[in-house]
């Protein structure tokens, strides 16, 4: 569906089509999910939450729509001893630990090796993993007893998401269960002012909720926030969303190697915002960066979309 047709509710409680500086931050979510390099993107918006709202919508509904099996197929094979997985055996899905990922004895058939419910070992063959095998925790811990996870969702059982996404693409997502966009925010204010979005997407009402699922009342996930301490694994193609100057100097240099945007409201004190862009200056220059900036006015242009009056935006990427 074109996004000039999506609309949003308005002050009004009316839905009306979206606004400039809305199909902006989508599309621009759009550009940056399709980059195969790490491209960072510094925007300075006179609302960095409501702005970033609609950019973590558009990354989302990316990611919905361009699952990858070959991508998942590689995480199969990385799993590491200590990993969580979900199989399902019945009608139940059982948590079980990785032991190793190899082949089933005396044979080439790649399997997944298990701690099983009989405390002994288990091969999950390859044929299966697509249908029955669930990514459930990148945390490497030691190989413990299996349990049963009730709260297991079927994506292509929901009404809304199966009028916007295929079948196939909900099963994917479901079996991957792995976010591709991370969020650096103020999570108790970003989650408090989320209700104020409402969407009409093909005719039927969404709120952000049903369409973003950070993990927290359920096991599937497709949106990750980053806390303070932050120090798990993030997926190279992931895309990192810091909300703020503050946030974005605080740990802008843990993620070097993957996507960023740095949404930064134009009322933020001065003195953050001169130390964050002195900082970005000074690494495009040292990094004898790449500038983007034309390469993203193309794109808005292919698209019909306009860079809002008043938005400031640099984007570039560092050689080094």
């Amino acid at each position: 569906m074109s996004l000039n047709e999506w609309k949003y509710r308005s002050c009004k409680n009316n839905f009306e089509f979206l606004e400039n500086w809305m199909k902006f931050s989508v599309e621009l979510a759009n550009y940056v999910k399709q980059a195969d390099q790490p491209l960072k993107i510094y925007i300075s918006v006179p609302s960095n939450l409501s702005f970033s709202y609609f950019f973590v919508l558009g990354a989302i509904d990316y990611d919905f729509k361009n699952p990858s099996k070959e991508m998942l197929l590689e995480q199969y094979l990385s799993l590491q001893k200590g990993q969580r997985i979900l199989y399902k055996t019945g009608e139940e899905w059982i948590a079980h630990s990785v032991i190793e990922v190899s082949k089933i004895p005396n044979s080439e058939i790649r399997a997944i090796v298990v701690k099983s419910r009989l405390n002994s070992i288990n091969y999950i063959p390859e044929k299966r993993w697509f249908d029955y095998v669930r990514m459930y925790d990148d945390e490497i811990t030691n190989v413990r007893n299996t349990r049963r996870v009730s709260n297991i969702k079927n994506l292509s059982e929901n009404i809304k998401l199966k009028n916007l996404y295929s079948e196939n693409t909900l099963n994917l997502l479901m079996m991957q269960n792995t976010a591709k966009t991370y969020l650096y925010a103020n999570k108790k204010e970003w989650k408090d002012n989320k209700s104020v979005i409402g969407l009409e997407i093909d005719g039927k009402p969404f709120e952000l909720d049903e369409l973003l699922f950070d993990g927290t009342e359920g096991t599937f996930k497709n949106l990750s926030f980053i806390e303070q301490n932050h120090d798990s694994i993030i997926p190279d193609e992931s895309t990192i969303i810091f909300v703020g100057s503050s946030r974005a100097l605080r740990k802008m240099d843990q993620f070097k190697q993957k996507k960023c945007v740095f949404i930064v409201d134009q009322h933020d004190s001065n003195e953050k915002s001169e130390e964050f862009e002195y900082k970005i200056e000074q690494e495009f220059l040292i990094g004898k960066g790449q500038s983007f900036n034309r390469d993203i006015l193309e794109y808005m242009d292919n698209n019909q979309v306009q860079i809002p009056k008043g938005v400031e935006i640099f984007a570039w990427l560092s050689k080094s």
